[in-house]
Formats: structure tokens, sequence, C-alpha cells
């Protein structure tokens, strides 16, 4: 195997501008949904734990259970996608139908061990999604728009999934009941299935200038120094950003906020990390990923901190939660955005899917799962939210130890003697 960097080699499928404009936002919404469903749950935990009688733990279990279904088939699939030359516009599609489809079962749900087999159902269908989508998007993108275009696709899922969820899910809930909102906010999903149908344009390539992905190359995954320990930023992040989504909603109403302003105070912050998605990534591809990424880990471990010092004075915790704005950036940077760059392109949805495999069945399942056992341990929920700002710390270090990856820093590097960016290299 060898490698060519661009624009000594075959064209790497780069859109223009405005392809890349159509894709990014067609996408943005694609992964929007995919955590609108996933995570909308968690809003309507207050009225699902009390008539289905359940306690923190259980209500844990039904996010984390989701996390390990997710893992296994978003490394499946995207391992698949990779083997068929990044070709995955059908995959999306039948991930969206499918999940949305499982989604709007919920609602009918008698018991909690059946709403457990329908979130274990949901977690497989939408695995894939994610990876392969942020695949699509990395592949298109030209390098000094790489992180702001994959920041943006974040952001849809932390606008959509995170700040308007609480406005969808409990108002629906509110204007009908808990188990009607589930069947009516499928019907998006259907919805954007068919404009990613309709609109998603792939690349052709054919002959001479296809990917030619084998076996034994899946192992450059591992290769570079970056993969391992964004391993370990990843799932730190996404056991942190899990664990206090859970409990976010269900911490402000145990302190007494009405029901309307604990959805004013995590509509604001899903507002504030949505933006912080795309400004951290962007400001990343001008700084590089390393000062980046280790302000946006110190913001994130502020967020949950702040929750437990200021939520008996809205105004303050509103006000304290502009650390959002660097903070969102924290998943885009480790999980995607550094990987992407320290592997060979064709394997980009690979190396996206290992560390959503591994950060959700280590993260995504124990960050609810701990955070509900040490909530009911010490019957108090202050605690777990404390333990998710720790989490910072780890993430922190791992930003030290990266190795830097923006083209824009290390062109500068490349021209002075240093190595290349690895994620601007093709398998040949």
């Amino acid at each position: 195997m060898s490698v060519t960097s661009p624009g000594h080699g075959r064209d790497l499928g780069r859109a223009g501008p405005d392809q890349q404009n159509t894709l990014v936002l067609i996408m943005f919404f694609a992964a929007g949904i995919v955590f609108l469903d996933r995570f909308g749950i968690t809003f309507l935990f207050p009225q699902i734990g009390h008539d289905l009688r359940l306690n923190h733990s259980q209500l844990g279990s039904l996010v984390s259970v989701t996390a390990v279904t997710w893992a296994i088939s978003s490394l499946i699939f995207a391992v698949l996608s990779d083997r068929l030359g990044g070709r995955t516009k059908w995959m999306i599609v039948g991930s969206l139908v499918l999940f949305s489809a499982a989604v709007g079962l919920i609602g009918l749900a008698p018991n909690y061990g059946t709403m457990l087999l329908l979130r274990a159902v949901i977690g497989f269908c939408e695995g894939p999604a994610l990876p392969l989508i942020q695949g699509a998007v990395a592949r298109a993108s030209s390098p000094e728009r790489r992180g702001r275009n994959m920041g943006v696709v974040i952001a849809g899922t932390l606008l959509i999934g995170s700040a308007l969820a609480p406005s969808i899910m409990i108002g629906l809930a509110s204007a009908s009941n808990w188990r009607l909102a589930f069947p009516l906010v499928a019907v998006p999903g259907f919805v954007v299935a068919l404009l990613v149908a309709i609109l998603m344009r792939e690349p052709r390539s054919t002959g001479a200038d296809a990917p030619r992905v084998r076996a034994r190359d899946f192992r450059l995954v591992l290769a570079d120094r970056n993969v391992p320990l964004a391993l370990v930023g990843t799932t730190v992040c996404i056991g942190a950003n899990i664990g206090f989504g859970t409990f976010a909603a269900t911490y402000l109403h145990e302190q007494g906020l009405s029901r309307g302003t604990t959805t004013l105070v995590l509509t604001v912050y899903g507002c504030l990390i949505a933006l912080g998605s795309v400004i951290a990534p962007a400001v990343s591809d001008r700084v590089g990923r390393r000062p980046a990424l280790f302000a946006a880990a110190i913001c994130g471990g502020l967020v949950p901190v702040f929750f437990v010092l200021f939520a008996d004075s809205v105004p303050l915790l509103l006000v304290s939660l502009g650390v959002g704005l660097m903070a969102g950036g924290s998943l885009t940077l480790v999980t995607y955005v550094v990987p992407g760059e320290s592997v060979p392109r064709e394997l980009m949805a690979t190396a996206f899917a290992l560390q959503i495999a591994v950060g959700e069945t280590i993260g995504g399942a124990l960050g609810p799962q701990l955070g509900g056992a040490l909530a009911d341990a010490t019957h108090n929920l202050d605690n777990a939210l404390l333990m998710y700002g720790a989490a910072s710390i780890p993430l922190a270090v791992v930003a030290l130890l990266i190795r830097e990856t923006a083209p824009r820093r290390v062109g500068a590097a490349t021209r002075e003697g240093g190595p290349e960016a690895s994620g601007e290299a093709a398998l040949s």
C-alpha cells in the first residue's frame, strides 16, 4: 500500500463549495433527527418514571442499552461502507426509516421490559447513521472547511436533538400525553429520509479511480497514535455528555424548577452547545486541533458544575452556560475531526465508527448507569453531575497528547520539514 498526497494522484472526490453546502445542510437535519429520536425520551423521564414506576438506575439503562446496540451496528455498517468505497446514501436512508418506525412504537410500551427492548432496536437502527453521515461530509469537504463542515453536522444533533428537543417533546406530551409524543416525533424522520434519497449525491468512482480498501487495510485505523488517544477522549466525552443529558431535566425538576423554566434552561443550553459545535471546530481550523480541544474540554467540565452551583438562580445559571460556546466542540473534535485527519480518507467511516463503538459501549453505557447508581446510593443527584464535570480532566490530558492534524497548522510544519497529515492521504 502507498499513499499519495492531494494534488499528486487521483481526485479524492472533494465537492465544490455549493455542493458541500448542500450536503452539509441535508446532513445537518438528518443528524438532528437521529439525536432527537435517540435522546428526546430523556425530557419525558419525569412522566415516564412516574407512570411506569422506574428509579434512576432503570431510567439510565434506557439510555445505556441504546448506546450498546448503537455501538455494535455503527462499526458493522461503517466497515461495510468503507469496503464499498464509501457509498453510503441508501444505508443512511435505511437507517432513518427503520429507527423512526421503532421510535413510533415506544408509545405502545406497556412496561419497562418492552421499552428496554425497543430502545435496543432503536440503537441498532440508528448506529450506522452518524459515522456514515460524517464520512460523507469529510470526504466531500475541502481541508480548510472540514472542521467547520463536520461541526455543522454535530450542531444539528445539538440544536434539534438538544436545544429544540425539550420544547418538542414536552410540548407534544403536554398537548396530549407522553405516549402520543413518540409516534408524532417519528414523522420527521421519514421526511428527512425522503430528502436524503432525493437530494444527496454521491461521487461516481469506477475503474482505476475506485478506492481499493482491503481487509488488511483496516489495521491502518490504529496506526496513528491519535486514534487510540481519541478513543480515550471519546469514551470520556460521550459518557459525560450522555450521562449529563440523561439527568439534566430530572435534576432541574428535583430542584423545584417549573416545567416551563426547565424547558427554557435546556433550550438555551442546547442552543449554546449547538453554536459551540460550529465555533470550536472553526476556530480549530485556524489555531489547531490541540488548543481548541483543550479549551473545549475545560469548558465542558464547567457546565454540570454550574448546574449544581446555580440551579437556584436561573439568570446566573443562564449566564454561566455561555461556556457552552466552546464546550460544544469537544465531541466533534475528539470523535470525528482528529481521527478523520489521522487515517487515509477511505477509512474515515471506520475510524469514526470505532470511536463511536468504543465510546458508546463503555462511556455511553456506563455514564448514565454510574450516574444513576451514584445518585441512588447517595440520595443526591448533585454527585452524579459533579462526576460528569470531573470527566473534563482526562479529556484535557488527551488534548495535550494528540499530534496536531489541522491542515493549516500541519501545512506550515511540513514546509518547515515536519510530517504531513495522514488524513490527507489516500489508499492506492
